[in-house]
């Protein structure tokens, strides 16, 4: 009786043992889904790193567009400008842009540009002419005026001009000095376009009987003056 109750007891034991490994088993299969799914997430996020990072490739690319027309230093001037009638009744006339010696400007059909001497001359008689200088950046007013007034006593007493020029193609001159005598009219000029480039110019009026035709395209021309 008493083996038959050892041989009961110890199937039961035995049962017990299988069904506890089962059980295990089931939950370490359970468990195995969930370390999968936690795995993947660093790799969900490393493929999306590169989205970002492409972004900045994007908003470069109109770094490398064309260039903006407005850049003095990218713009083209066009080949003729109209100009209109100007002070006295003087008829209007369309220009020719022509290019000196690092510098271009619009002139008139009467006029020569000679870009080797930087002399602007009435082409029927060459003794109307303006003489252009172009003038670094820091240069000395100071002795501009002074080299000026040694200049012009060759002609007669220089008088001072300088500042705004009413009704003047110019428009405004630091240095504006002029000297009348027998031989004409000189005037001595600092004058700077809207980009703030500085020229100087010297211009020769004989006033003979081309002086209405030189004096107001000469000074129309000029006021067109730009650096390339």
């Amino acid at each position: 009786m008493n083996k038959q109750l050892f041989s009961a007891a110890a199937t039961i034991i035995l049962s017990a043992s299988i069904l506890g490994a089962c059980s295990n088993n089931e939950v370490a299969n359970e468990t195995e889904p969930t370390a999968t799914s936690i795995a993947t997430t660093p790799v969900v996020e490393a493929t999306a790193t590169p989205v970002p990072s492409a972004t900045p490739s994007a908003t470069e690319a109109p770094a490398s567009a064309a260039p903006d027309p407005t850049d003095p230093q990218t713009s083209e001037r066009p080949e003729t400008r109209e100009f209109g009638e100007q002070e006295g009744g003087v008829s209007g006339q369309t220009a020719t842009l022509e290019q000196g010696d690092g510098y271009s400007l619009y002139i008139t059909g009467d006029f020569t540009l000679n870009a080797q001497t930087n002399r602007l001359s009435l082409t029927e008689d060459p003794a109307y002419y303006a003489e252009i200088e172009s003038l670094a950046s820091e240069y000395d007013l100071t002795a501009l005026k002074q080299q000026g007034e040694t200049e012009l006593t060759a002609t007669g007493s220089a008088k001072d001009y300088s500042g705004e020029l009413v009704e003047h193609p110019l428009g405004f001159a630091e240095l504006y000095l002029q000297a009348t005598g027998d031989k004409g009219v000189v005037d001595y000029m600092v004058w700077k376009n809207q980009a703030g480039e500085a020229f100087l110019f010297r211009i020769h009026n004989p006033k003979g009987a081309l002086s209405n035709k030189f004096s107001p395209w000469v000074m129309v021309s000029l006021a067109t003056l730009e650096r390339n």
